[in-house]
């Protein structure tokens, strides 16, 4: 039950930050019921502005002013079972600093905490749920097993495919190097190893970096391009093109440009490139014709 629940707020940077926030609003931009707007006297004092009906509210007591000063730091808990408590805390639990766990992300994918590769996020606290910190290690070590076991049960060639597409150009190195490096990968992001084993995309990724390398596809712009054809502006928006089933005879050239040893495996382009065998005319040899009598 929520009214049962203690929300214990974690900072990335330990008890030596402090934050003081204000009430925030619901999502159309209105105050929360309970948080009052306040008026000053002369002498600086702050009130809260009520109704005589809001004066005689058993809730009172539970009112917030619109300016009060709600500091947070790391360890700080709400009690939900206290009225003035979970009122203090729905003020502030959509609060930019707060995240809703230490992985969230928001709607475009970004870590609320950690941000992405180009900022960090805004966020500074997140909500410390029981046991979730050992569940989410749990996982993750059960991840990074997953993605040593694929690593372990590739091939040399196929882990040599795998540096390649993940940037690392190794065929000189030993492959214990190979392996040791996989396997360094796996332990800070085994997601990626393992989506780099299951996805269906792994040719596509190897051609893409294959045909760059040959110059088969340059960058022009900003923008990838294969002659005169635009790609897109990205590695995964070319990824798109290629699998979009529009483009395949595009994607057909690619191959036979980039892997000139294989022949065009679109039957589209081998049926206009082979002409339609043409049928035989039977021909009949002319009639002979009668000599003449001469008178």
């Amino acid at each position: 039950m929520l009214e049962n629940k203690v929300i214990t707020l974690r900072n990335v940077y330990g008890k030596i930050k402090e934050v003081h926030l204000q009430p925030g609003r619901q999502k159309n931009g209105a105050r929360f019921p309970w948080v009052k707007p306040v008026r000053y006297d002369s002498m600086g004092n702050a009130e809260m502005i009520l109704s005589q009906d809001e004066m005689n509210s058993p809730e009172r007591d539970y009112f917030i002013a619109e300016d009060a000063d709600i500091i947070i730091t790391d360890g700080t808990q709400f009690d939900l079972s206290d009225p003035y408590q979970r009122n203090l805390w729905r003020c502030i639990e959509n609060s930019d600093q707060i995240a809703p766990t230490r992985d969230a992300r928001d709607k475009n994918g970004n870590l609320f905490i950690d941000g992405n590769k180009t900022r960090y996020g805004m966020a500074e606290f997140y909500v410390d749920v029981p046991g979730e910190e050992s569940e989410r290690s749990v996982s993750k070590k059960q991840k990074i097993t997953k993605a040593w076991t694929y690593i372990g049960e590739d091939s040399k060639n196929g882990r040599l495919t795998k540096c390649k597409i993940l940037g690392k150009h190794m065929n000189n190195a030993p492959d214990s190097d190979v392996e040791d490096y996989l396997y360094q990968r796996a332990e800070k992001n085994p997601d990626e190893i393992i989506e780099l084993y299951t996805s269906g995309d792994m040719s596509l990724k190897l051609l893409l970096i294959d045909a760059k390398e040959r110059g088969v596809i340059l960058k022009k712009d900003g923008m990838f391009v294969y002659a005169d054809t635009l790609l897109g502006a990205t590695d995964d928006a070319v990824i798109i093109f290629f699998k979009t089933p529009a483009n395949k005879r595009i994607l057909d050239q690619i191959k036979f440009e980039v892997y000139p040893e294989y022949a065009p495996v679109s039957k589209l382009e081998e049926a206009l490139d082979t002409p339609e065998p043409v049928e035989p005319v039977e021909t009949k040899p002319a009639p002979r014709r009668a000599p003449t009598k001469k008178n």
